[in-house]
C-alpha cells in the first residue's frame, strides 16, 4: 500500500471534522475522496499532505510502510495540486514548472541543463509544449490546471494529491480535463488521491472511490461496487438519482406501493424499511404483463439525450422518475397524460 491512513481524528476547537477515519490507498491507483461540503474529504487530503497535523496520539499516516505522522510536509515528498491553479503570475510557464527543482536543497538540486529538460518533457506530457514562454493570464483554465500538474510532478511526488482539480473550469473543460487526467493516470501510474464532491467526475476516472459524510467513511470501493452495491442509505443517495418509498421488510422480499418484490441483496429483514429504486431499474409497459407494477401517469417526457426520462405520477399521488433506452421509448409510444405500468427491476432496501 502507498498510503495507510489509520484511526486518524481531527478536530478544529468543537467541530470534529475526521472520526475514528481508517483507509488505504494502494500504490498505483487513482482514487477519489468523495462527498459533500462538511464531508471531512479536504481535511483528510491535507492530513495526507501534511499541511494539517493530526490531533496528538488520534491516529497515524504512513507512506510506503514508514511513518510519516509527524513529518514536515517539506520532507514527504508530495506533489500537491490546487483547485485555483495557485500559479506565480510574475513567473512564465517555464519558471513555474522549474520552481520547485530550483529550490530544492543544493546537494539534490539538478544542474540547469538538467532543469531544462525535466520541463520540456513535463510539457509535451501535459501537452503544452511550446507555451514555455507564457505567463498565467495568457493560458485558458485548463491550461493553468496543467501547468499546475505538472508543477506538481517535476519534483517526481511519491504521491500527487489534488484538491478539486477541475472545480474552476466549466462543464465541457472538466470533461476533456477528466479523460485527459485519466490518459496521463494510466501512463504515469503515480499513486493519485483528489478530492471531488462530483459524483460522476469520480466514478468516471477513479479506480477507487472513498465515500465520506459527517467526518466517517461510509463505503470504500471501486465506482461500480459503490453505486450498484452501496452499503449505506447515505451512498445510496449520494450517488446519483433515486426515487424513495417506505416499506415494510418480509424476510427477503418488500412490500411497498401495493406490490411485493424480492430485495437486491436478498437478506432476511423484518419492519419497517427505506426502499429505493434508481430512474433505470424500473421497467414501463403500456399494458399490464402480469408482473408485481404500479400504475402511474405520465407527467412530462424529457426526450433529449441517450435515454428518455419519464417524471410519473402514482395512483397514490406520489412522483417518481423513470428512465428507459430510446428504444424502448419509441416501442411504448407514451405521452403526456397516458397510463403506465411501472415494475422495478431492481430495489435496494435499508
Amino acid at each position: 500500500m502507498s498510503i495507510q491512513i489509520r484511526n486518524v481524528t481531527k478536530t478544529f476547537g468543537s467541530f470534529r471534522a475526521l472520526d475514528d477515519v481508517s483507509a488505504d490507498i494502494p500504490t498505483g491507483e487513482l482514487v477519489a475522496l468523495l462527498g459533500p461540503s462538511g464531508s471531512g474529504k479536504t481535511t483528510l487530503l491535507r492530513l495526507i499532505a501534511g499541511l494539517e497535523d493530526l490531533d496528538p496520539g488520534r491516529g497515524s499516516i504512513r507512506y510506503y510502510e514508514e511513518d510519516i505522522t509527524g513529518t514536515p510536509v517539506r520532507r514527504r515528498r508530495v506533489g500537491f495540486v490546487f483547485q485555483h491553479y495557485a500559479l506565480f503570475r510574475h513567473m512564465s510557464v517555464f519558471e513555474n514548472i522549474a520552481f520547485g527543482l530550483k529550490v530544492l536543497p543544493r546537494g539534490k538540486r539538478p544542474e540547469k541543463a538538467k532543469i531544462r529538460e525535466r520541463v520540456h518533457e513535463l510539457l509535451r506530457l501535459v501537452q503544452l509544449d511550446g507555451l514555455a514562454g507564457r505567463f498565467p493570464a495568457q493560458l485558458s483554465g485548463g491550461q493553468r490546471q496543467r501547468v499546475a500538474l505538472a508543477r506538481a510532478l517535476a519534483v517526481e511526488p511519491r504521491v500527487l494529491l489534488l484538491d478539486e482539480p477541475f472545480g474552476a473550469l466549466d462543464a465541457k473543460v472538466r470533461a476533456e480535463l477528466r479523460q485527459w487526467i485519466r490518459q496521463l493516470h494510466e501512463e504515469l501510474h503515480i499513486t493519485s488521491v483528489f478530492v471531488t464532491h462530483d459524483q460522476d467526475e469520480a466514478l468516471e476516472i477513479a479506480d477507487r472511490v472513498v465515500v465520506m459524510s459527517r467526518g466517517r467513511i461510509e463505503q470504500i470501493g471501486t465506482p461500480a461496487e459503490v453505486y450498484h452495491t452501496p452499503r449505506t442509505e447515505f451512498v445510496m443517495n449520494f450517488l446519483g438519482q433515486v426515487n424513495t418509498f417506505h416499506g415494510r421488510a418480509i424476510g427477503r422480499q418488500v412490500e411497498f406501493a401495493d406490490i411485493r418484490v424480492a430485495s437486491a441483496d436478498d437478506r432476511q429483514r423484518e419492519g419497517e424499511v427505506q426502499v429505493f429504486v434508481r430512474p433505470h431499474e424500473f421497467e414501463l409497459s403500456d399494458v399490464a404483463n402480469g408482473k408485481p407494477s404500479m400504475t402511474a401517469t405520465v407527467l412530462r417526457i424529457h426526450a433529449a439525450g441517450s435515454v428518455a426520462r419519464l417524471d410519473l405520477q402514482l395512483s397514490d399521488g406520489k412522483l417518481i422518475t423513470a428512465e428507459v433506452p430510446q428504444d424502448r421509448f419509441a416501442a411504448l409510444r407514451a405521452s403526456h397524460g397516458d397510463r403506465v405500468y411501472v415494475t422495478p427491476r431492481r430495489v435496494h432496501v435499508f
